[in-house]
């Protein structure tokens, strides 16, 4: 049977994730960082959710740990990034978009904001 992979860590900086990714491979704990491009194409433009750390559900223990001995912050499981808890509340009330995983959810979003956005512009330039 194959482990599912776990969130551990997220961070807005995808250094700052590779970093704790060197830290636990070096403790020979196999991880990877998830949305690490969307991330950095995004990256002062919106957030994404940002870069997440990820482990095997059976190393998830031993990862706290030496996140923990190494002074990194353990999340809380029901914990969300402020800006991302914000989006996912917007669209929980788009019915075709709640049931979509949230980084989906986030750019379906934006999407329909720009799209929104280009029928204004079209339609003012149409008034003038």
């Amino acid at each position: 049977m194959e482990e599912k992979m776990v969130e551990i860590a997220r961070f807005s900086n995808v250094n700052e994730a590779r970093m704790l990714v060197s830290l636990l491979q070096s403790e020979d704990i196999d991880c990877y960082i998830n949305n690490e491009y969307t991330t950095q194409v995004f990256a002062g433009l919106a957030d994404m959710g940002g870069a997440r750390v990820e482990v095997l559900e059976g190393s998830v223990e031993q990862a706290m740990e030496v996140m923990k001995a190494n002074g990194y912050e353990i999340p809380r499981e029901d914990e969300l990034p402020d800006q991302v808890q914000t989006v996912s509340n917007w669209t929980r009330h788009i019915p075709f978009l709640k049931n979509l995983p949230q980084e989906k959810q986030i750019l379906f979003f934006f999407i329909l904001i720009a799209v929104f956005l280009a029928i204004l512009i079209f339609a003012s330039k149409l008034l003038d």
